[in-house]
């Protein structure tokens, strides 16, 4: 069986951002545009951020860039002059795959 590649097709990037300050999403949506303006393809990467809450979020890039997107989540070093360290939990065809597996739960593990 063959399935065809169509170009609407996205992957959703689970990650967690650890800093000392709690971050706000305007600031990380200025760091994540940043950081994909740094690449020279990043039409084809195609990044977005869905959602962000209490330090976790989800990317959305398209489904032929799912490295890119996850190299261009692990460069970003700062957000609004904090310090922060990124970490990818997971990747899934849909956001609510995305969720479900890498967000829900996850609050209880610390």
């Amino acid at each position: 069986m063959v399935v065809k590649d169509r170009v609407g097709r996205s992957r959703y990037i689970a990650f967690e951002i650890t800093s000392e300050k709690e971050l706000r999403t305007g600031d990380l949506i200025t760091s994540f545009k940043k950081a994909a303006d740094k690449y020279d393809d990043a039409e084809k990467i195609r990044p977005w951020l869905i959602m962000f809450k209490k330090g976790k979020g989800i990317a959305r890039c398209s489904h032929t860039a799912r490295d890119e997107c996850i190299n261009l989540l692990q460069s970003i070093k700062s957000v609004g002059g904090t310090a922060v360290k990124t970490e990818t939990l997971g990747t899934s065809g849909t956001v609510r795959g995305a969720r479900r597996k890498y967000l829900e739960g996850r609050e209880h593990e610390k």
